[in-house]
């Protein structure tokens, strides 16, 4: 994981993204590309008689208030001993981002972003979240991988890879429900081809699958848990809730996401 692409902007999580983006890059001895975007669209004034006008008060003070915060991300990032640009786009911001990560290995995201879901589903890029106030600096944590057999789980254990060769333990966890097989075996095959050794776990579901899962990682000490996002479709998860919905909702524990 070498091409880091972080999305950053002034919020409670800025600090999170840019630790965890940093400490990934010394980790992968990678790049980080972190990018502002600011959708002038949206700074629009609609015209009493139809049509709409930009003020071009409100987008220089917006390009003004992105050039003095990128930088500041330089200014902070510069003494770091990590290769590292920063990119101002005028471009909405998942746009932006679902174009710049055609060439990332990996998105570092806050678990607290309300457009956290949007960029799951919109980029082919795995993403690492991470808790609000928990950046990931360490790598070399337990890891637990959640498994359900489906393509989105397997799409999220072939990106962790580079992770998982680095963590001190891996286990694979498949939760029970009527079906009794047992389907990781063929994921720890995978991962033995690349050098990882991982440990098969089934567990009796304990509430929600959620729950056994995030209960199974604290168990273990697991530092990152690799998922599928919206295995099922995203409305029956909207309406009737699910593992993705859940997880982004509660997990304490960073989360390696691919859809």
């Amino acid at each position: 994981m070498r091409s880091i692409f972080c999305p950053i902007e002034n919020s409670e999580t800025l600090d999170d993204r840019v630790e965890t983006a940093l400490a990934l890059a010394r980790h992968a001895n990678g790049h980080v590309t972190f990018q502002i975007a600011t959708p002038f669209s949206q700074l629009a004034t609609w015209e009493p008689f139809g049509g709409a006008a930009i003020s071009a008060a409100a987008i220089n003070e917006a390009r003004e208030n992105d050039r003095v915060f990128a930088a500041q991300i330089d200014a902070r990032i510069a003494p770091q001993d990590v290769p590292f640009d920063v990119v101002v786009v005028d471009e909405d911001r998942l746009e932006a981002a679902a174009a710049a990560a055609r060439f990332a290995d990996v998105l570092v995201a806050s678990l607290a972003d309300p457009a956290l879901e949007e960029l799951g589903l919109g980029l082919r890029s795995p993403i690492l979240a991470v808790p609000k106030g928990a950046p990931l600096l360490a790598f070399d944590q337990p890891a637990l991988i959640a498994w359900d057999g489906g393509h989105e789980a397997a799409n999220a254990l072939r990106a962790s890879v580079p992770l998982l060769s680095s963590a001190s333990a891996v286990h694979i966890v498949t939760v029970c429900e009527k079906d009794r097989t047992f389907p990781a075996v063929d994921a720890a095959r995978y991962l033995s081809r690349h050098g990882v050794h991982a440990e098969l776990h089934e567990r009796e579901r304990n509430g929600s699958i959620a729950f056994t899962i995030e209960e199974c990682a604290c168990e273990l000490g697991a530092g990152l848990i690799v998922m599928g996002l919206f295995g099922h479709s995203r409305l029956r998860e909207l309406l009737i809730g699910g593992v993705s919905r859940e997880m982004l909702d509660r997990s304490q524990i960073p989360l390696l996401l691919a859809h």
